[in-house]
């Protein structure tokens, strides 16, 4: 194995340039205004996977998961970053589908910045926490389609649910609180396909606001 690193990490370094510019070709889709050094920094992985990919197609996916995993051993900064800080199912679906992974973050950077404007914060456990979700969500399922939104959205929640969070509530409850946030966010994106970041935003705030919403949250 560290045989096939060695020279992986030549090949990757021959085609980084090249592989960045066909993703960039191959995602054509909506761009949110905050994109950032993350965003560069996920195509550069996800640069990385397709790589992998167009040189050994025979791979599986644990394998490229096992390449990836000792590439980015022990670092923690850069790319090596983003990838440990995902979990295992997330890993698999950025080897399977790597194109649509790259919208799923974009999504996630959308939520990030729609919260921010409409909540002043990113919060944990309460109503933005909710929003975020569902927004995230709703702009994967623009993206990506409801089922593939599905498949990123769970397997981001696939995580150790012991002890609680650092608002004092189970991680088991934030699990469930998500995992339901996520489907609302998914039906509600589904149902209004055409509308703009902004619009999205708008239409979940106003939902979360609702007496008749779906959302839920643990605390204010």
């Amino acid at each position: 194995m560290k045989k096939i690193l060695k020279l992986f990490g030549l090949l990757l370094t021959l085609t980084m340039i090249s592989s960045t510019t066909a993703l960039a070709s191959e995602n054509n889709y909506r761009v949110s205004n905050l994109i950032g050094v993350e965003q560069s920094e996920f195509e550069q992985m996800i640069a990385e996977i397709q790589s992998i990919k167009t040189a050994h197609p025979e791979y599986t996916e644990e394998i490229i998961l096992e390449i990836m995993d000792e590439q980015h051993q022990g670092r923690e900064r850069g790319i090596a970053d983003i990838w440990n800080a995902l979990t295992d199912s997330e890993k698999k679906l950025c080897i399977r589908y790597p194109f649509d992974a790259l919208k799923v973050n974009t999504a996630k950077n959308i939520a990030t910045s729609q919260t921010e404007a409409k909540f002043g914060s990113n919060g944990l456990g309460d109503r933005s926490d909710a929003f975020r979700h569902g927004i995230w969500n709703a702009e994967m399922a623009v993206l990506i389609g409801k089922e593939k939104a599905e498949m990123f959205a769970t397997a981001h929640e696939d995580k150790d649910v012991t002890g609680n969070e650092s608002d004092g509530y189970p991680k088991v409850a934030h699990k469930d609180m998500d995992l339901h946030n996520n489907e609302v966010g998914r039906t509600i994106g589904e149902k209004n396909s055409g509308a703009s970041e902004d619009e999205m935003a708008d239409i979940i705030y106003q939902n979360i606001y609702s007496g008749e919403t779906q959302f839920i949250w643990l605390h204010e």
